[in-house]
């Protein structure tokens, strides 16, 4: 199992994170989905091979959320590996 965080490109009110979350948990392989706040991002437990991000972020667009795709370094140059990237 792993983790995949996906940045949300602008802020979303309670009732379009229940809308992505929803539509998030339709895909197989999707385990858990979190929303959280500052930043706001979507946490998504998914099986080791499928899904992809990218249909990840297919689902959160059709739920009229769009992600912010950019990938950011970490803060201290290491990985811990808990973020799933």
């Amino acid at each position: 199992m792993k983790t995949e965080i996906l940045t949300i490109a602008n802020p979303i009110n309670a009732e379009a994170a229940e809308r992505a979350s929803a539509g998030l948990k339709t895909i197989p392989g999707v385990h858990d989905v979190s929303f959280l706040n500052a930043p706001p991002r979507m946490q998504v437990r998914i099986d080791d091979h499928a899904p992809a991000r990218a249909e990840l972020v297919a689902a959160l667009n059709k739920a009229g959320v769009l992600v912010d795709d950019e990938r950011k370094p970490h803060a201290s140059g290491g990985c811990c590996g808990g973020c799933g990237s």
